[in-house]
């Protein structure tokens, strides 16, 4: 008998100390709506990003013309092993898509600076490539001091697009 009530006594005090803390507010969880986060604003594409931007929605206006988006909004995983195949485009993504006017993504592209010239840059540049290409997306990569002109752009779309101007 004295053993049950010491059992029941411990199974209290553990739903008593269960009922204590779970209305405790995480102390390390500074998203309690009275810590300042230390966040800031800041612009979604550089200088150059920003002027290659610019460059393409006057070269195509019969396009759309997406920044920064993620492989895996155009790039579809196979449904068998899709986490598989998933993880290696997970957390990638691409200066630039071209789509045409009805959402059909038809070229990605990258800005290569400095940074694509490290080995493990490399390595996710790899994966991005072959991944696209595998989808049918044609990929450009573009170093960021040889951007190329309107009209080069315009010869390079065609071809892969016969809809370019």
């Amino acid at each position: 008998m004295s053993i049950l009530l010491a059992f029941l006594g411990i199974l209290f005090l553990i739903l008593l100390a269960f009922h204590y803390y779970k209305g405790k507010p995480d102390k390390n969880n500074p998203f309690d709506g009275k810590t300042e986060l230390p966040y800031t604003r800041r612009a979604p594409l550089t200088p150059t990003e920003l002027k290659v931007y610019d460059l393409l929605l006057e070269t195509f206006p019969n396009y759309m013309i997406f920044p920064q988006v993620q492989v895996s909004r155009v790039v579809e995983s196979p449904k068998e092993n899709n986490l598989y195949w998933f993880n290696f485009i997970n957390r990638l993504s691409y200066d630039f898509v071209v789509c045409r006017l009805d959402g059909t993504p038809i070229a990605a592209i990258e800005i290569d600076d400095d940074t694509h010239a490290l080995p493990q840059r490399q390595a996710a540049d790899n994966r991005k490539d072959l991944a696209t290409l595998a989808a049918g997306i044609a990929i450009f990569r573009w170093p960021v001091r040889e951007i190329p002109d309107r009209q080069e752009i315009i010869t390079q779309m065609q071809l892969i697009d016969k809809q370019a101007e």
